[in-house]
């Protein structure tokens, strides 16, 4: 069978955008990549990379050809496109573009784009190309999706996030149209991820094997073999998968237009949780300011007014784990409300059991109003015992695309997660990427200055 004709409209759109994306587009990804490898090297203190480094399900050898982000271990390059993805989102802490991909968007493809990068030490211009087009491609494909997609459940970072992978490493590896469109027709065979493991450590992994298998899939289809299977359409992704499948002009109309980081735009997270729960957790945190210490245990109430879907997304209402804790309006709630920073430290299960966590978090109400179409606008009422309350309402987080970070705030960021004597000069140095002659030199160097938190 040939291939589907739409797959290799598709293919050749985002075959040529990719080579045709700006300094100025390059340099919008800088930020969000920054924050990728970040949160990467944060994940690899976490005890489920060390338990996953200590097991026999990876090839870890010191001679291998691909760099951890967190180890001076190395891997053969599916291996590490699978540890660095896992890494990266295991804290929930990397970015998210929340309007059409609905979906973590830099984890997959800049997974996938190291790997290739290292196989073939291209230069950091084509690796930022190869990512910027993968998450072009995640994007273009939330179009032809979402919303029906996220809302049935599927975890669309996964969904989407293996065409991500297959695009970064296609571009990377230079791969032709034709064979770019073969590597999208495999990864419509890996396309895989729901929500029902959101606060569980399956999240994580399933958009780590997405990575994985993008970054397959685009090896497969450089090798010659073949594939057919539809993403357009009979018993096509969109077909399956919740989309429609005559968007087909709206996802093409996506492609082109220039980075995806300026338009629609990514938000790098504030906080180390689910990004609907963020509006929120700023607004607790303005009336929290506002409170002495010992006013705590006279709340009575914290009602959180929220958009209608947000309520099933925040799922935990009584979470057990701080990984469910992410997910979990009464914990974030309470943790901005009770804690000087609701940082990644505060997402520990110990948190859990702290007497004004507890207190707090049996008084939250979360309310999604059915007339509130805007899925950010957060309203927060605390109510005490004298019958006085606070209220404060957030549209828009920190960090969205409409409250950008700036440098210096991305810097504290990435030095808070990478820690050490040389973390400011590992970000510095990350910010000359574009104008890297070779990958595998940079790595090196910036390998160096991180150091080895998993080792």
């Amino acid at each position: 069978m040939a291939t589907e004709q739409e797959i290799l409209r598709f293919a050749a759109a985002i075959h040529y955008s990719a080579s045709g994306f700006s300094d100025d587009d390059r340099q919008s990804s800088i930020m969000n990549f920054v924050d990728g490898i970040s949160t990467a090297y944060a994940g690899f203190r976490r005890p489920e990379i060390k338990t996953l480094l200590a097991s026999d399900i990876f090839d870890v050898r010191a001679d291998g050809p691909s760099w951890l982000i967190g180890s001076d271990l190395r891997c053969r390059p599916s291996d590490t496109v699978l540890l660095n993805a896992m890494a990266a989102h295991l804290d929930d802490f990397d970015d998210d573009e929340a309007l059409i991909s609905i979906a973590h968007v830099t984890v997959p493809t800049m997974a996938a784009a190291l790997a290739a990068a290292g196989m073939t030490n291209c230069s950091g211009q084509t690796l930022l190309n190869g990512y910027l087009s993968g998450v072009e491609t995640m994007v273009a494909l939330g179009e032809l999706l979402n919303p029906a997609h996220y809302a049935l459940g599927w975890h669309a970072s996964a969904t989407l996030g293996v065409f991500g992978a297959a695009m970064a490493s296609a571009h990377i590896l230079g791969l032709s149209v034709e064979q770019t469109a073969t590597a999208l027709s495999f990864a419509v065979t890996a396309s895989s991820g729901t929500r029902s493991a959101f606060g569980s450590s399956a999240k994580p992994w399933q958009v780590a094997a997405a990575a994985r298998d993008g970054y397959v899939s685009a090896q497969l289809a450089k090798t010659g073999l073949d594939a057919n299977a539809s993403v357009f359409g009979p018993m096509g992704l969109a077909v399956l998968y919740g989309g429609d499948p005559g968007r087909v002009d709206a996802v093409l109309a996506r492609i082109g237009r220039g980075s995806p980081f300026k338009d629609p735009g990514v938000t790098i997270k504030a906080y180390p949780c689910c990004t609907a729960a963020h509006t929120a957790m700023e607004a607790c945190e303005i009336i929290r300011g506002r409170l002495q210490t010992d006013t705590l245990r006279n709340i009575t109430s914290v009602r959180i007014n929220v958009g209608r879907t947000i309520p099933s997304i925040l799922v935990h209402n009584r979470p057990e784990t701080a990984l469910e804790g992410k997910f979990s309006m009464q914990f974030c709630a309470a943790a901005a409300l009770c804690l000087p920073s609701a940082a990644l430290n505060a997402f520990a299960d110990e948190t859990l059991s702290d007497p004004d966590i507890r207190h707090v978090m049996e008084r939250v109400e979360m309310v999604g109003l059915e007339e509130q179409d805007d899925p950010f606008l957060s309203e927060v009422t605390v109510t005490f015992v004298n019958g006085s309350s606070f209220r404060e309402a957030v549209k828009q987080t920190k960090g969205s695309p409409d409250r950008p970070f700036e440098r210096e705030a991305m810097k504290d960021k990435f030095v808070s997660l990478c820690g050490g004597a040389k973390a400011e000069a590992a970000f510095e140095h990350l910010y000359e990427l574009p104008s890297a002659a070779d990958w595998l030199s940079f790595e090196t160097r910036l390998a160096g200055l991180l150091g080895c938190p998993a080792s």
